[in-house]
């Protein structure tokens, strides 16, 4: 793991976490962050998409607000300090310093098939991605909002699939019912829904891990990201 700056788009900087797979030629992943900040968490999740053959890069997301934040979940005051920070953060800002993010790391690798997976709010920020950067296809581990934002991405979006759980409150049915239709309607796109799953059910050492249903999404995943980048 390498810790790196790199230069935002409105002329100041911000870090990120590179983490080296095994080869060297190995395609990219922009992996972006939940509501708690590049923790530990984060981290573990990085080296192990690397160890699966990805070269990851982690950029810090709400540096804007309050560089090199690290919150936890479990804890009721820094889940909210988590919920502040999202709220306070300038969307489009976001997606513009992922974009660096995945300019830097495909000049690094000396190709443009960069792929991007992303946790909860990262989940929503990856499908923006989607529309609105270089990248080459999404994955979305139990994104929120999304029932507003996939109907209206234009037809030129990269392919994306969605991790979605059937407990996660922050989908109800109805949404989630929205979603899995406009997804239906892309081609390219996947949906898959986690019987008996809560949000975050893929998180290293969470709360509502699930152990069968992060396995799943885990092989899903890299089948999916190695179909679009090599």
């Amino acid at each position: 793991m390498n810790k790196i700056s790199l230069p935002s788009k409105d002329g100041k900087s911000f870090d990120a976490w590179f983490f080296e797979a095994a080869e060297k030629d190995a395609p990219g992943l922009v992996l972006v962050q939940e509501i708690f900040g590049v923790n530990a968490s984060m981290r573990a999740a990085a080296e192990r998409w690397a160890s699966l053959g990805f070269n990851v890069i982690v950029p810090d997301l709400f540096w804007r607000e309050e560089a090199g934040v690290e919150l936890d979940p479990t804890q009721p005051e820094e889940f909210n300090r988590g919920i502040e920070l999202m709220q306070k953060s300038d969307e489009n800002l976001v997606v513009s310093d992922l974009e660096v993010a995945r300019q830097w790391l495909a000049d690094r690798l000396g190709k443009q098939d960069i792929a991007t997976l992303g946790y909860c709010w990262g989940g929503r920020l990856v499908v923006r991605m989607a529309a609105d950067t270089g990248i080459k296809c999404a994955v979305s581990y139990y994104g929120v909002g999304l029932d507003n934002l996939v109907p209206s991405l234009s037809e030129t979006a990269a392919p994306t699939l969605l991790h979605i759980a059937e407990l996660d409150s922050y989908v109800p049915e109805a949404a989630r019912q929205v979603i899995l239709d406009a997804v239906a309607q892309r081609e390219g796109w996947e949906a898959h829904v986690y019987e008996g799953c809560d949000h975050a059910f893929a998180r290293p050492n969470g709360a509502h891990r699930n152990e069968e249903a992060a396995r799943l999404a885990e092989e899903r995943s890299v089948a999916f990201m190695r179909k679009h980048v090599k």
